[in-house]
């Protein structure tokens, strides 16, 4: 849990006046004035932009300042085409300056991805003009070194008042049941009430147009999705709206409700956007390929997020593209008052990973508030002069941040326990928020193994594939527990503990088990990593960013789901030492791919729910006719079946997995997947089945979360 001292708050609104000071950090002045630094008195030469940047800094102690702000700051209206790379030179040579280190600093803080923070404690020092100068050196009067004590014991008190208060906040978050107040940065409070106590997951929330209700979608217990109203006042009944299998996505101004339907192929294609008033009537249909949507303030106009040939693009109106990725859109919100658009952009497919847009009315896009390993959440402050969203950094549970959408500001707003979502913002400040506590675990039967047995290693075990004989698991690890990486590792059958492989994500197994292929954090780059200890061996860089990279049956090529810049979701061919990789396939997105046992094709369930076969060495792909979607597994040993995964609903458990023959297209039954202490889990995932066909592992999520209603209390 992190918890601001409003110390940064005061300095904010003092910054005007530091400009006119100096300012005492360990053995160095500032002196804002002349702008010069001061160690022990002797002049430090420093670059202007190291020199601009330390002013910045420290013009906001112990806040984020973005890596935008400080390119505004620092370049203004410059053309530089690689800020990106100056910032970092800036950074660096300030450093080196003050003797600073990035790896254990004492002054300068690093937060990925998003900018830095002045961490050290800092002095302002008033001197006495009339008693001038002594050899370079200000001289200090007797009422300034009066005024430095006081603030000194002015700061301690704060510290005893800020260990306090996380005191109470832990005794608070202990003991939460239905109530709960919290204090974001500010010096506000604000105060929680649970709207929602069921067991499961909430999925969408809004306040009707009034803000005197609250509609809401969520899955409870073993029941399908449904839409519900509450009322924001003391009662706790939800009313049941009666949309089956449908989630809450936005409320017009005009009381209309924008729902989707929620299928297995969801996160890959979209579903269907139904349109319907909130009091009665049958919904009626929009459009097909939806991943989310927002009202706009005419109520007959909707933006729209549209996934189509390996992107996902949001269209404002219908047909219109604003913008384009090859990862997806989450979260697209309109400003108050413009027509201003909000919305998350996700690099990766089934990543939260991500960073808050801004599309302004005049067509330009910009990022706001840096990177976040996890970003989910957002809602226009009614001022519109700020967007609030909830994201995590490099550690901890997402929190509640705001971002002005003018200078980029960014700014804490609230930290709590639990996994936070924000739904909404009402007109008079009320906030929406969601609370969850999350795991993804694994199980399965493996050689050795009497029966079904789990896996699991910390708290987010996503695993990616199991050795020919059931050996060896290789998975990640990248929630909480496993702190700002995301960290790979493998698990022996039969063995206590797990193997750290390294940082990066986990994607497969070379063909003899003695390695594993290890891809970047930033999906830029592949390694292969000794299983039992030896030279580390990076592959050649191929441009392309990777969504998920699988071995040829000959364990000399790879395949996998890339983009290249500007461009959609192929499936690409790459060599093991090469730095070409050849596409296969069109623009397209996919879920799930088995290599026939002779690597001439590849089955795939593409985005339009139909189980496809396609070349290796290219013609037209061939679809296995089924009724629902089934997600491909692998091939079996003889090439006459495939191991699918039904996917009829979002959450369809337990898990169904079946053998499709490939010439007929008859199924039979399997294995049925679902863990043995079945509390809270709504998805089963990642299903990796042995070469012999009898042992498999398996990944499966369980969440359990609240809705409440949030008053911002002064």
């Amino acid at each position: 849990m992190q918890v601001s001292w409003g110390y940064g708050d005061f300095m904010a609104d003092q910054a005007e006046r530091l400009k006119k000071q100096v300012v005492r950090f360990g053995v160095f002045e500032l002196d804002l004035d002349n702008s010069e630094l001061r160690k022990q008195g002797v002049r430090i030469q420093l670059q202007p932009k190291p020199l601009e940047m330390l002013k910045t800094l420290i013009e906001r102690p112990r806040e984020i300042v973005t890596r935008e702000e400080l390119r505004s700051r620092m370049w203004g209206d410059e053309t530089f085409v690689d800020y990106e790379s100056g910032l970092n030179t800036a950074a660096n040579r300030l450093r080196l300056r003050l003797s600073d280190s990035a790896e254990n600093p004492r002054y300068i803080e690093t937060v990925a991805r998003i900018g830095y923070r002045f961490i050290a404690p800092i002095e302002r020092v008033d001197w006495d003009r009339q008693a001038g100068q002594v050899n370079g050196q200000f001289v200090i009067s007797a009422a300034a070194r009066a005024s430095a004590e006081e603030r000194r014991f002015s700061r301690w008190r704060m510290l005893a008042f800020a260990a306090a208060t996380l005191l109470g906040l832990t005794i608070v978050a202990l003991t939460l049941v239905l109530r709960f107040s919290l204090s974001p940065a500010g010096g506000s409070s604000i105060k929680f009430r649970q709207l929602t106590f069921r067991r499961g997951q909430v999925l969408g929330a809004r306040f009707t147009p009034d803000g005197q209700s609250v509609l809401y979608s969520a899955q409870w217990d073993r029941e399908p999705r449904q839409v519900y109203l509450t009322a924001a006042g003391s009662s706790p009944e939800s009313r049941l709206l009666g949309f089956t299998g449908m989630t809450l996505t936005a409320v017009s101004n005009a009381g209309e409700l924008a729902l989707l339907s929620a299928t297995g192929t969801m996160n890959i294609g979209g579903g269907k956007l139904m349109r319907v008033p909130m009091h009665g009537s049958a919904p009626s249909y929009v459009d097909r390929g939806i991943m989310t949507a927002d009202w706009a303030h005419d109520p007959a106009k909707m933006a729209i997020v549209r996934a189509i040939n390996g992107q996902t693009q949001l269209e404002y109106p219908a047909g219109r593209i604003l913008f384009r990725t090859a990862g997806w859109i989450s979260n697209v919100r309109f400003a108050p008052v413009t027509e201003a658009i909000a919305f998350i952009e996700h690099a990766t497919r089934h990543d939260e990973a991500g960073r808050l847009r801004l599309l302004g009315p005049d067509g330009n896009v910009k990022t706001l508030g840096g990177d976040w390993v996890s970003v989910s959440g957002l809602a226009w402050h009614p001022s519109g002069k700020e967007i609030w969203f909830t994201a995590s950094r490099d550690e901890g549970p997402r929190s509640l941040w705001a971002v002005a959408a003018g200078s980029g500001r960014l700014r804490s707003v609230l930290h709590a326990p639990g996994v936070l979502t924000l739904r909404d913002i009402a007109r008079d400040g009320r906030l929406l928020i969601s609370r969850e506590t999350r795991r993804l675990e694994m199980a399965g039967k493996l050689s050795g193994d009497d029966a079904e047995r789990g896996y699991s290693w910390l708290d987010w075990s996503r695993v990616q594939e199991v050795s020919p004989d059931g050996g060896l698991i290789l998975f990640d690890e990248d929630g909480e527990a496993a702190g700002p990486h995301s960290v790979a590792y493998i698990r022996r059958a039969g063995v206590p503990g797990a193997t750290r492989l390294g940082i990066g994500l986990a994607m497969a197994l070379s063909a003899g088990g003695q390695a594993a292929l290890l891809s970047s954090e930033d999906h830029k780059n592949l390694r292969l990593v000794p299983i039992d200890g030896g030279q580390i061996q990076n592959l050649p860089d191929t441009g392309l960013f990777y969504q998920w990279v699988r071995y040829f049956p000959d364990g000399k090529r790879l395949l996998a789901l890339a983009s290249q810049a500007s461009h959609g979701l192929r499936l690409y061919v790459q060599t093991l030492g090469s730095a070409t990789a050849t596409p296969i396939s069109q623009e397209m997105m996919v879920r799930n791919a088995a290599l026939s046992p002779d690597g001439n094709q590849i089955a795939v369930l593409s985005a339009d729910g139909k189980l496809r076969l396609l070349p290796v060495a290219g013609g037209e792909p061939v679809v296995i006719p089924s009724e629902e979607p089934l997600a491909p597994l692998r091939w079996s040993r003889d090439g006459r079946w495939i191991f699918v995964q039904r996917l009829g609903s979002y959450t369809d458990l337990p898990a169904h997995v079946l053998k499709i023959q490939v010439a007929t297209g008859r199924l039979k039954p399997w294995r049925d997947l679902m863990p043995l202490d079945s509390m809270g889990v709504n998805l089963v995932t990642g299903v990796s089945i042995t070469a012999d066909e009898t042992g498999y592992v398996y990944s499966y999520r369980r969440v359990s979360s609240e809705l409440y209603l949030g008053q911002v209390e002064q």
